[in-house]
């Protein structure tokens, strides 16, 4: 249960009541159910106006209390909606998610206007029907193996804290976005979770933690949003790595994604996603992210990493500045050439 100072707790509802994906009851419950409480949505009351049922929805996540002992119900639904605010809002909601201990805010996004959809529903159910989509079995097999090499990132910078998602390219390397670890300040207070996830039933699965090696490697790119990070005591050796190669993605290739959405356990996105871009140094792609998605691995059908996810919302087309409703990724094939030689020098011998 979370005792709110009553000012604070106002100045919550009136933020979200405004929130366009609150508007009505059916896009509420979309909102609870992408936030992992679905078990949750038949008690609380979605009907009627915003400011009624946002104060319900607060009043009901607050008394519940935690679902887990790193996440309180209302601090999944809080980070959760970081998505659809600007940079000023999350951070008030980072505020929040701290002093109340709800759970590790999700990294902060750059600013991104209301996402508007650049395709109709007819146009991704024509692509959707009339595919093959059978896989063999052993596809998901390979997918569970790949998905060992992803981790949670929790970062603290003095009294702020945030998550992202990384992945081992090497026995004791990391790549994940600039803007989850801009900084090799962050290390010390940084940990990279693995198997932090669930099993079919919703038991929490052993994790272990590692963290940055003393005086590692590090090297990060703003322009490409890139990190890559030494992590001390080799975990690739327990949890296996990607290799990092150049590859060949092209528009309506399909692209799946293991990800830490929102901060949660491990969760994954596959099949209809398609790619609808590749140019400059990005490929975009309709595909299921939240914030705290940002440094997964973006995988093609194959299971090899064709990209370093890192935003969504109405992004534009490098080439073209058209804009669209996408997910976008950094190409591997821009990475690997920037990487200094010491780096792209022990990529290359973990991916052969």
């Amino acid at each position: 249960m979370i005792n709110w100072d009553t000012e604070e707790r106002k100045q919550l509802i009136t933020l979200l009541k405004d929130i366009p994906e609150l508007a009505n009851e059916r896009s509420r419950l979309q909102i609870l159910e992408s936030a992992g409480l679905k078990q949750l949505a038949p008690m609380i009351d979605l009907s009627g106006a915003s400011f009624i049922a946002v104060s319900e929805i607060i009043r009901y996540l607050s008394n519940y209390g935690r679902l887990t002992y790193d996440h309180e119900s209302l601090g999944l639904f809080l980070n959760t909606l970081k998505g659809f605010v600007g940079i000023q809002q999350q951070e008030f909601l980072d505020g929040l998610l701290t002093k109340y201990n709800m759970m590790t805010p999700i990294a902060k996004l750059p600013d991104i206007p209301q996402w508007k959809g650049g395709e109709t529903t007819a146009d991704v159910l024509e692509k959707i029907i009339g595919e093959n989509t059978l896989r063999p079995i052993a596809f998901l097999q390979r997918g569970l193996e790949i998905a060992r090499t992803v981790a949670y990132i929790g970062v603290q910078s003095g009294h702020e804290r945030w998550s992202g998602t990384g992945f081992l390219v090497a026995e004791d390397l990391l790549l994940t976005n600039n803007h989850v670890l801009p900084s090799v300040d962050l290390l010390p207070n940084s940990i990279f979770r693995f198997n932090y996830e669930e099993d079919f039933q919703g038991h929490a699965q052993p994790s272990e933690e590692y963290q940055a090696k003393p005086s590692g490697l590090f090297h990060t790119n703003q322009d490409l949003d890139y990190t890559l990070v030494q992590l001390d005591g080799k975990p690739g050796q327990k949890w296996g790595w990607l290799p990092l190669k150049p590859s060949n993605v092209k528009r309506r290739d399909r692209v799946n994604i293991i990800q830490h959405p929102a901060g949660r356990p491990k969760e994954i996105s596959f099949q209809n996603n398609f790619v609808e871009y590749v140019g400059g140094n990005v490929v975009q792609y309709v595909t299921s992210t939240l914030n705290g998605s940002s440094g997964a691995p973006v995988l093609n059908n194959g299971w090899q990493v064709v990209a370093l996810h890192h935003a969504g919302g109405d992004i534009p087309e490098p080439t073209t500045e058209r804009r669209y409703f996408r997910n976008e990724g950094i190409l591997v094939d821009r990475i690997l050439p920037n990487l200094p030689p010491e780096l792209g020098k022990l990529i290359n011998i973990a991916a052969s």
